[in-house]
């Protein structure tokens, strides 16, 4: 029986890699494997809106239209927990029925970018102060079981991201191990317990019909791939590594350089505060002092291209399913309007 995706056959290697990336599915593998990769993924319902009900017992905050795609981005952490909210309208990914779609790309609004500490009982952000505070007197030892951080999980939800209405929460997929070593840190062991006390709070909340939204894990190694797939790229096209240090600063030069330049998306309020102190950050490092209460953000940097590049895979998945073959010189061009 024929199918749609049959083209993917005549592709070549790098072409199907290249078209794996873009949408933010695995590209390892030799060529059978990777065409079923594409295969299975490709032909998967697209993203939609769900039916939106708020929240029950929650004061809704400032609400964005039931019908826009609101999307909080997520990138896990304890000490430095770090998301933002992206808004897109449907026209975004119009359904196949639809005969109106967008002309020009759609630029995402981003409404919230902020970092917390969830290790305090009560944890709070404010998008000008943050701060990471240093002491040197003793102090008791921190509780990390699940009896304290169950708690913290649900407020963290409840108060910064299920009162806005989200119709997808993005979460950063956790390692259960560190950069290939053999060892399990009892760092990354907090973090997956609470990344499941999250996942297990949302379906809570989807099982009783209080939050019909829906979560997206997100790997960390294929939104690297996007955005710095050209990084590791010697003058003859052939690959090298790229360490964890100038992953983390390469991906930071990026988001300094979207917010002042104004490419990729356009940031109101809160999120618009966050990106001024990013920019007086980095003129902080040539020479003026490091912004007080910022620091490195790559925590920060992180969440807000995962939001992206998710926004770009969906677009791109599109593309693909609609145009074929055709699609793959648009890919080369089409990443959030560089």
């Amino acid at each position: 029986m024929a199918s749609r995706l049959d083209w993917l056959h005549a592709c070549k290697l790098t072409q199907l890699e290249a078209i794996a990336r873009a949408t933010g599915i695995n590209s390892s593998g030799t060529k059978p494997i990777l065409i079923a990769h594409l295969q299975d993924e490709l032909s998967k319902p697209h993203t939609t809106l769900p039916n939106h009900t708020a929240v029950r017992g929650k004061k809704q905050q400032k609400q964005p239209r039931k019908d826009e795609y609101n999307i909080f981005s997520i990138d896990m952490g304890i000490r430095n927990l770090a998301y933002c909210q992206l808004l897109l309208p449907p026209s975004w990914l119009p359904s196949s029925s639809t005969s109106t779609k967008p002309t020009t790309p759609i630029t995402p609004t981003l409404l919230q970018w902020s970092r917390i500490d969830v290790s305090q009982p009560s944890h709070t952000r404010s998008p000008t102060t943050i701060t990471t505070t240093t002491t040197s007197e003793p102090t008791a030892k921190e509780s990390f079981s699940p009896s304290t951080y169950a708690p913290r999980a649900h407020t963290f939800l409840t108060t910064h991201i299920l009162p806005h209405n989200p119709t997808h929460i993005l979460i950063e997929r956790q390692r259960f191990r560190s950069m290939g070593g053999s060892a399990v840190q009892e760092w990354t062991l907090r973090v997956n317990m609470f990344e499941a006390m999250l996942y297990a709070t949302l379906q809570t909340y989807s099982a009783l019909g209080t939050w019909p939204g829906e979560v997206v894990p997100v790997l960390p190694g294929k939104v690297a791939k996007y955005w710095l797939e050209d990084a590791g790229k010697k003058e003859k096209g052939e690959r090298m590594s790229i360490s964890n240090e100038k992953s983390k600063a390469r991906k930071m030069d990026i988001v300094r350089d979207m917010v002042q330049n104004g490419w990729a998306i356009e940031s109101k309020g809160e999120a618009k505060d966050m990106g001024n102190l990013v920019i007086r950050n980095a003129e902080g490092k040539r020479g003026r002092g490091k912004e007080k209460g910022l620091g490195k953000f790559d925590d920060l940097a992180d969440c807000l291209l995962q939001g992206l590049a998710w926004v770009k895979w969906e677009e791109n998945k599109r593309l693909v399913w609609e145009k074929g073959l055709e699609a793959l010189e648009e890919l080369a061009e089409n990443k959030m309007g560089r």
